[in-house]
């Protein structure tokens, strides 16, 4: 209504006024064309109608208040639900990546929320890790520069984890809080589909909006480090590779040690292949702990994620491990421990033993001997059933079970890698049964239909303990391949020198710290992480050492294993909702604002312009 009033009075005919003139020839023309002029004359100042219509738009949208769709009302809580798991870091076509587009989208609808709504920021957490799928990024606020602020200084994640349970616990706060509430998941779009669809109508409905494509992606799934056993100073390393794309990939693998590059080999992969990779007798650089860091190259083929084309594995440098055998005499041990560059033994019999002597060896083994009592110990301890064993037996049935058949293999323990049993024959065994002693906790990595056959048991860190029920001589063992890995395997968990270097995690995981240890993140110069009550998340992949207060420190390498967050292929979910970009110009003040202020530059400009005589 008001649009033509602004071009009335643009085509308003100018009253003249008289003026005496020394002569009227020169507007006698003029004069008599105007004689029949209309009151609307003819329109001839378009640039300056033109500022002036739209200067008028501006401050009437402006006092309509507008807002763009989908964004938070006055009294409404709102849930910005932010994706920051790794496969968030992958690049999109257009160079940027999916965590840039997903944290730009969490300030649009920040910035574009009305005064008086209520917005929080949650990250997606590593679900099943910590106890809590969601990361607390920003609470309920109503100041868009405090939102802008946090989501600012926002890092994406290298864990895994699950976009339902943070969509659950995410609607389970908004539950609490009264007025509207609005879900908005900022997300890839990779697992949408598999988002269950909710039949409670009170339960929020999830707003999905899409920041991401199918890429195409080749990654180092796995990455392992084991001592060889004749040489415990060098390592044989596990490596696997996938390509999770559609056209065939191809580069080279480096691996280093400590910084300094070791071997390098080549690799081809089809589409949708995977090819796994062994470097044999690597050596511990300066003799120290091993560090291996393995990275991928491409030459040919796209890669998306950077994040999965590094891997890492820590190898503790191996000290000769001290054992004592306390035996009457048992060739084949002999014989083995003999053969073993790693380890320092020293043979004992049974008469010149005194419990002390325990505690200058890593290892004590008691072959037909020892102490009744294990709690005398005070140093870990191998018993081989022949003599006197440390656990009692219950019941009134026979001591011993003749021809006992190996039932069940826990092959995840430490002392059973890699060890086959599938054809093992033992005479007879002894009936064991772990007391329950304080402090202690006991399992039965190998056992028959009724009896263990191996107890293994540890009192916290400190010490560690291990019974075979069965003497070595009444069975078959040492004739196969399985009684040196067997030995090998007890010995080192017996002492703490697994060959599969426990130190290795996953980020996201919560591990625990031993009383006084503190947490330093590799590099130059090295990092401290805070801890909490004991444990730390390590969220980034990487070295992290372990220092203890007495000086010592261990070493532990994060990686980012996991198909879900390196295939990137996926199918695209239907076209979502968006505040569009504009919004995003709001920079956290009411967007009405911008366009009085846009009203206000414009007369500005025409203030200028007539001055110029460019709009008269």
């Amino acid at each position: 209504a008001l649009l033509p009033v602004v071009v009335a009075l643009y085509l308003r005919r100018v009253r003249r006024r008289e003026l005496r003139v020394s002569s009227l020839l020169f507007w006698q023309r003029a004069m008599g064309e105007q004689q029949h002029r209309m009151f609307l004359g003819r329109l001839r100042r378009w640039l300056s109608l033109a500022l002036q219509l739209l200067i008028l738009l501006l401050l009437l949208f402006a006092l309509l208040r507008p807002e763009p769709k989908g964004v938070a009302a006055a009294g409404e809580s709102t849930v910005l639900l932010l994706d920051t798991r790794a496969r968030m870091q992958a690049l999109e076509a257009d160079g940027e990546s999916r965590f840039a587009k997903a944290v730009a989208q969490a300030m649009v609808h920040a910035a574009a929320a009305r005064e008086g709504a209520s917005v929080a920021v949650l990250g997606v957490g590593a679900a099943g890790k910590t106890g809590s799928a969601v990361q607390v990024i920003s609470p309920f606020s109503q100041e868009p520069q405090q939102l802008q602020a946090r989501l600012k200084a926002l890092e994406p994640s290298d864990a895994s984890g699950e976009l339902a349970p943070a969509i659950a616990q995410a609607q389970e706060l908004l539950g609490a809080r009264p007025g509207a509430h609005r879900l908005v998941v900022i997300t890839d779009g990779s697992d949408l589909a598999a988002l269950p669809e909710s039949a409670d109508e009170k339960t929020v409905k999830v707003e999905p909006v899409v920041v991401g494509t199918p890429r195409s992606n080749v990654a180092i799934t796995r990455f392992a480090a084991r001592s060889q056993l004749a040489n415990p100073q060098a390592a044989d390393l596990f490596l696997s590779l996938a390509n999770y794309g559609e056209a065939p990939a191809s580069g080279s693998v480096e691996i280093s040690c400590n910084g300094a590059l070791l071997d390098v080999k080549p690799f081809t992969l089809d589409p949708g292949a995977t090819k796994t990779e062994t470097f044999h007798a690597l050596p511990r650089l300066d003799g120290t702990d091993g560090r291996f860091e393995a990275r991928l190259t491409l030459t040919e083929g796209a890669d998306a994620l950077a994040l999965d084309n590094v891997a890492r594995a820590v190898m503790p440098a191996v000290k000769p491990m001290r054992v004592l055998l306390v035996s009457k005499g048992n060739w084949f041990l002999e014989k083995l421990f003999a053969a073993d560059p790693g380890l320092r033994f020293e043979f004992l019999t049974p008469d010149g033993f005194r419990p002390e002597m325990a505690t200058s060896f890593d290892v004590t083994i008691f072959d037909q001997c020892g102490p009744e009592d294990f709690a005398t110990l005070t140093g870990n301890a191998l018993f081989i059933r022949s003599g006197p064993i440390p656990f009692a037996m219950e019941g009134d049935g026979p001591a011993m079970v003749e021809r006992p058949v190996i039932a069940e293999t826990d092959a995840a323990h430490p002392m059973m890698r890699l060890v086959e049993w599938g054809n093992v024959t033992l005479m007879r065994a002894a009936r064991l049964t772990p007391p329950a002693a304080d402090g202690w906790s006991f399992t039965t990595p190998l056992r028959d239909a009724e009896i263990p056959l191996i107890v293994a048991g540890n009192r916290g860190r400190d010490q560690r303990l291990a019974v075979f029920a069965f003497d070595i001589a009444e069975t078959d063992l040492p004739l196969r391949v399985a009684f040196p890995l067997l030995m090998a395997n007890t010995l080192q968990w017996l002492s703490g020198q697994e060959t599969v270097n426990e130190g290795d995690a996953l980020s996201g995981e919560l591990i625990a710290l031993a009383p006084g240890e503190s947490v330093w993140k590799a590099a130059d110069p090295p990092v401290a992480v805070p801890d909490s009550a004991g444990s730390f998340q390590p969220l980034k992949t990487g070295f992290y050492e372990l220092r203890s207060e007495e000086g010592g420190s261990r070493w532990i390498a994060v990686n980012a294993y996991s198909e879900a967050e390196s295939n990137l292929r996926f199918t695209p979910p239907p076209e979502s909702p968006s505040i569009g970009s504009f919004a995003g110009l709001a920079g956290g003040r009411p967007f009405w604002q911008w366009l009085a202020l846009a009203a206000l530059a414009l007369l500005a400009v025409e203030w200028s312009l007539y001055h110029r005589r460019m709009t008269e």
